[in-house]
């Protein structure tokens, strides 16, 4: 299966959202920017991840995007299912097909499809930023620099 370049989209803007500090509001335009895509296209990615509640828009002056919620509670299967349409990878009964009333294809797909997405549910969006210092390189991400704790004695 290939994923279409809006899920990829998708999950491009939920790693770049999930490396960010969390309390950290981003914008459309330093995602676009960062993956070089064109801004449009982010903004309906954006819409699209907002009303399915993977991320926050806030509106106004001040406003941008973050994730709704953990990295570690949004699973691959949900988001893959949300974005693309798993369904139907294949629709013998579109094209007329004169072998669709004995061809076993379809059932074949869909037990593949089960099987795909029930590795995808094994993992959430944590899986794919676990190396975060190495990703956040890769994007150009600065780090704030934690300072030690002191402790008492």
């Amino acid at each position: 299966m290939q994923l279409t370049l809006f899920t990829d989209y998708a999950l491009r803007t939920l790693v770049f959202l999930a490396l960010q500090p969390e309390d950290n509001l981003s914008t459309i335009t330093e995602v676009a920017e960062r993956f070089t895509i064109s801004r449009n296209h982010v903004v309906k990615i954006v819409h699209q991840l907002g009303i399915k509640g993977y991320i926050e828009t806030i509106r106004g002056k001040h406003g941008g995007i973050r994730l709704a919620r953990p990295s570690h509670d949004i699973n691959l299967r949900d988001l893959i299912s949300d974005m693309e349409n798993v369904s139907c990878l294949l629709d013998c009964t579109r094209e007329g097909c004169r072998l669709e009333p004995g061809c076993r294809f379809q059932s074949i797909m869909r037990k593949a499809m089960r099987a795909f997405l029930g590795v995808l549910s094994e993992f959430t969006l944590a899986d794919l930023v676990k190396d975060e210092n190495r990703m956040c390189g890769l994007l150009g991400i600065e780090r704030p620099i934690e300072t030690p704790v002191a402790c008492e004695v």
